[in-house]
């Protein structure tokens, strides 16, 4: 038994944060803080936190940050994780591509992106949208920038204030979408209240019909642990590991322009994920995973390397 049927709360809203680990997880924290606070001043319980289970410390891994929102006592506020999102919201628009961000989504259910590209580019990375309700797209990063640092994680003390950076725009835009909060409530809870405003007023909605997706059902603890490996290990990646596969964390892909390569293999040799392996014509990179690090095109001593926007592809 999953915890979302341990726990019927009608009333309950439940919000996840798709992220960037370091570089845009302190915004995606500032975004579910932002919205409980702004519930909290209208009498609404509330729950904000991150999920340690993604690595936020690492870069661009994807990482998650919840919020919880009810007019009742939340009976689930133990359980670590939003298995049934009412609202999801991504910081980051790579992440959905090859990211399950509309995993276990109510009927209904809210997708907020922050993306300069229109809501049918983002719709063609996401396939199946199953219980999506309407899909939003805002460019947060057009309206302030994230702030990148590590003040306010493991519970610290938050010096930079809430929602400085795109967090602002993106919990406006949320906020005018879906209702979820007031407005001039969230005012008075962010610190660059014209980004939110531009967020709350530039957003772009879509409404989609409900396909009403079955989910899937969770599988147990007890068969997890079976799959586990001894003792918690991962095997050696010598040749290819899907244990380890990387793949999603690329903002940016490498292409290589075969004419100004000289095959020095300088990217070869600074790889830092051995993704790179010699062609005929040059270097291959294996995009399972490569992390779009960008050292191959910052050591290439012809500038044979570019560093194109990962949803400039389809595949």
């Amino acid at each position: 038994m999953s915890s979302h049927e341990l726990f019927v709360e009608p009333n309950l809203k439940q919000i996840t944060v798709w992220s960037r680990g370091v570089i845009m997880n302190k915004d995606a924290r500032d975004v579910v803080v932002a919205l409980t606070e702004a519930a909290a001043i209208e009498g609404k319980y509330v729950q904000a936190f991150e999920n340690y289970v993604d690595l936020p410390d690492r870069i661009n891994v994807p990482v998650r940050a919840y919020a919880r929102i009810s007019s009742d006592p939340i009976e689930s506020r133990y359980v670590y994780e939003n298995e049934s999102p009412d609202i999801v919201v991504v910081l980051e628009e790579t992440l959905v591509k090859g990211v399950p961000v509309l995993k276990g989504i109510k009927p209904g259910a809210t997708l907020v992106v922050n993306t300069r590209r229109s809501i049918d580019d983002i719709l063609k990375f996401l396939g199946d949208t199953g219980n999506l309700g309407q899909i939003a797209t805002v460019d947060a990063s057009n309206m302030a920038q994230a702030v990148i640092t590590l003040s306010g994680s493991e519970g610290a003390t938050d010096a930079t204030g809430i929602g400085a950076g795109i967090a602002a725009p993106i919990a406006g835009a949320v906020a005018r979408v879906t209702g979820i909060v007031d407005v001039e409530n969230l005012a008075k809870v962010v610190k660059n209240q014209a980004a939110m405003r531009r967020g709350y007023e530039e957003v772009k909605c879509r409404t989609l019909e409900v396909k009403y997706t079955a989910q899937k059902s969770q599988t147990s603890a007890r068969e997890l642990l079976k799959q586990m490996p001894f003792a918690g290990t991962v095997p050696s990646p010598q040749e290819e590991n899907e244990g380890m596969v990387t793949g999603n964390w690329r903002m940016k892909r490498p292409v290589l322009n075969a004419e100004a390569c000289t095959q020095c293999w300088t990217c070869w040799i600074y790889c830092p994920d051995s993704c790179i392996k010699k062609g005929e014509d040059g270097p291959l990179f294996n995009l399972k995973y490569c992390k779009g690090c960008g050292l191959c095109a910052a050591v290439c001593p012809t500038g044979a390397i570019s560093q194109v926007p990962e949803l400039d592809f389809d595949d």
